[in-house]
């Protein structure tokens, strides 16, 4: 085997090596989480509110289990409740049923886009007891890292 070549060869892959992680680690670098109070988290939950009380009736707040920003989308996982933590009653609702059942789950999933008037939801979903996000790269643009599990 010719010396020279070899030495070629591993550098070129060093250098592949090192610029595939300078490109991961960027592109991991850019999931952030707004911390607690500030406006960009604000913002993402007030945009998914309206769905959520539009179901359950106001007034809703959230615990936050995730929530992924990357550029202008956001993705959040959330359970919604009354201010100051009383659980919603689904009795009235058209989730009565999957609730007596053992069929719901009281978790939000929601992508959304950040737009000139705020921020705007593209896919939402409330009680799957699955993984509704799945799918929803195949239908938007979304970066790589901003759905969990990718």
């Amino acid at each position: 085997m010719n010396t020279r070549l070899g030495a070629g060869f591993a550098v070129r892959v060093a250098a592949f090596g090192l610029m595939t992680m300078m490109v991961t680690g960027a592109a991991m670098a850019q999931v952030t989480t707004p911390p607690r109070g500030s406006p960009q988290r604000s913002a993402i939950l007030d945009g998914v509110r309206p769905m959520v009380q539009a179901e359950v009736g106001a007034p809703v707040e959230f615990v936050v289990h995730q929530m992924r920003v990357v550029g202008d989308w956001a993705f959040v996982l959330l359970s919604p409740q009354r201010p100051g933590g009383a659980p919603i009653d689904y009795r009235y609702t058209r989730y009565g049923e999957a609730v007596a059942g053992g069929f719901f789950d009281n978790q939000v999933s929601a992508l959304l886009r950040q737009s000139p008037s705020g921020w705007l939801v593209y896919e939402y979903d409330l009680g799957a007891t699955d993984v509704p996000w799945v799918g929803w790269a195949d239908y938007h643009p979304v970066p790589f890292d901003v759905l969990p599990g990718y």
